[in-house]
């Protein structure tokens, strides 16, 4: 549900709601008495009333995108990326129809370029995220069928049988599109075409995408750098990388610090405490974190909780968004001697599971206690994310750079694990449980 603001202007209004039908607004429609103004500000809808206004306006809401909660997570505090946007629409305005794939390392701001692309925009958007089992072909096509559907009113609901099966009704629905879209391009974002499981699309193009396309039909995706997917394509196509934008991309992350001290007094308090200047400690982070936007989200946060003492210099902190990810595992005691087994094994299988998991089912796949695995999540809070589901808390990692860094060679070494290992741990628990529902 989109948030509304109503406010009250002392002025004659018609009895006509007028609609605002500005260049991110959303169209409303209905009249009321008393009524002057809607208007549409990205995802914000405010109304305007007169002081006489003595109607009551009830307007129903309903998201663009089945992933509002995600395209608002990852739009909070975005700044810049301006030539992307740029690279966008010069492609659309330049090709009659085509893919454009951004491309860059974990932590650059791939998906938060598209949440932020979508919010501005309203188009079709997938977004795949392995973590949570949200990666696979016929799941990318019934999300993707239905907002077609339902945003040009075509006569497909239900979906019919064969529509997860392949890309053919895919296919269909685009050519349909394209007959009904008045001049204006249709735009389906896809993200992390990189996390796709590859078992789900059988020797064809990832997600089954078609390797043609009607005019004014554009996919605009993301992906890592250096993960080829498997796609054939006969029709325009352009790939931006962020790596080479490295000025532009540091004037956003110095603005990102900037807008974040100016945000938090708590912040700029730790700031002076540690008697730096605002632009000496803007530079630093911006030179430590490499460009990274996951990075600052971190650190930055690590620093308005007060977790660095002000002797610990920043010249001390972590560089880059793995160099964090390693200072953050020795300072929670990961590299003990002895080593803290219980608690490895727990991060282990928060980084193995592949949908978000309850407190119970993290103690039931490891065989520890409450307790131990509290404190784990206490301790791993700011990487997991939350969401309550059948009225309980369920876990998982946030971010796919953290499962990275737990699969890095020198640090399984350390910790005398294998991922095997972790999965048949997983494996082993769910079997018990199927046995014993057989035996009830």
């Amino acid at each position: 549900m989109l948030p509304i603001f109503c406010t009250s202007q002392n002025r004659i209004a018609p009895k006509q709601i007028i609609l605002a039908t500005g260049e991110q607004s959303v169209a409303l429609g209905g009249t009321a008495d008393g009524a002057v103004i809607v208007t549409g500000d990205n995802n914000t809808v405010r109304i305007v009333l007169s002081q006489d206004a003595t109607t009551t306006i009830q307007l129903l809401l309903t998201e663009r995108t089945p992933f509002q909660s995600l395209i608002q997570d990852k739009t909070e505090d975005f700044v810049g990326r301006k030539y992307a946007f740029n690279a966008i629409q010069a492609f659309i305005e330049a090709h009659s129809k085509g893919y454009f794939t951004i491309i860059g390392d974990p932590g650059m701001g791939k998906s938060a370029i598209l949440a932020k692309y979508v919010q501005d925009t309203g188009c079709i958007a997938h977004f795949n995220m392995q973590l949570q089992g949200l990666n696979r072909a016929d799941q990318f096509l019934e999300s993707v069928c239905k907002q077609l559907v339902k945003l040009y009113q075509l006569p497909y609901d239900p979906l019919p049988s064969n529509a997860t099966r392949d890309g053919e009704f895919l296919g269909q629905l685009l050519d349909e599109v394209a007959q009904k879209r008045n001049g204006k391009p249709v735009v389906i974002a896809v993200d992390a075409l990189d996390e796709v499981d590859s078992a789900s699309y059988r020797d064809a193009n990832i997600l089954y995408l078609p390797p043609y396309l009607p005019d004014g039909v554009y996919f605009i995706m993301t992906r890592r750098r250096g993960v080829e997917v498997p796609l054939t394509i006969y029709t325009p196509q352009e790939v931006l990388s962020l790596l080479d934008y490295e000025v532009d991309s540091q004037r956003d992350v110095r603005v990102y610090i900037q807008n974040r001290v100016n945000s938090s007094e708590k912040l700029l308090q730790r700031i002076n405490d540690r008697q730096e200047t605002i632009f000496v400690f803007t530079e630093t982070i911006v030179n430590k974190s490499e460009n990274n936007f996951m990075y600052l989200r971190y650190v930055l946060l690590d620093i308005e909780n007060g977790l660095y003492d002000k002797d610990f210099s920043l010249e001390s902190f972590p560089k880059g968004l793995q160099g964090y990810y390693e200072f953050h595992w020795r300072r929670m005691g990961m590299t003990a001697n002895p080593l803290p087994d219980d608690k490895i094994k727990i991060v282990y299988i928060l980084g193995a599971v592949k949908q978000p998991v309850s407190r119970q089912q993290i103690c039931d796949f490891s065989g520890e206690n409450t307790r131990t695995v509290q404190t784990v999540l206490n301790e791993w809070e700011q990487f997991l994310h939350e969401l309550l589901k059948d009225n309980q808390k369920r876990y998982s990692v946030y971010h796919a750079s953290f499962r990275d860094f737990l699969h890095r060679k020198d640090i399984l070494e350390k910790t005398g694990l294998t991922i095997p290992e972790i999965h048949l741990l997983i494996a082993k628990d769910q079997l018990n449980k199927w046995k014993n529902r057989r035996r009830g």
